[in-house]
């Protein structure tokens, strides 16, 4: 299971990315020596990365026995080793005995954070044991 970003948040990624483009390029058409010009044609590069990236690989994946964040640096934990799920306002915590994984809920989809809901649900009679 795929729990996804907003497409709206990988699109804004797109377009922050070209348009930090467009102004480095134009930057560096008016000034070729300046550092900064380069600078931002670099850093829309970074948005546009960010922005596939975010495409590929969505916000979590839950494949059998492993649940896995997507990041810079990805965090995955083994669903057997859950020891709590703690369910705040805007996001969830999951706890192992290694460590914790935060969800963000703003970062997820409505059908997705639905699905991923259902899911921690089906796992807290696990837990209680």
């Amino acid at each position: 299971m795929k729990v996804r970003y907003p497409k709206s948040r990988i699109q804004n990624n797109f377009v922050y990315g070209l348009l930090m483009i467009g102004v480095g390029l134009f930057a560096v058409y008016i000034n070729r020596t300046s550092v900064f010009s380069y600078l931002w044609v670099f850093i829309g590069l970074l948005q546009l990365c960010t922005a596939l990236y975010q495409k590929k690989y969505q916000y979590l994946t839950i494949e059998g026995n492993r649940l896995v964040k997507h990041s810079l640096i990805p965090k995955s934990i083994e669903i057997s080793n859950i020891k709590r799920i703690r369910k705040y306002v805007n996001s969830y915590r999951i706890e192992t005995c290694n460590g914790s994984i935060l969800i963000e809920k703003n970062f997820v989809e409505e059908e997705s954070l639905r699905e991923l809901n259902h899911f921690l649900e089906s796992l807290r009679p696990q837990l209680a044991t």
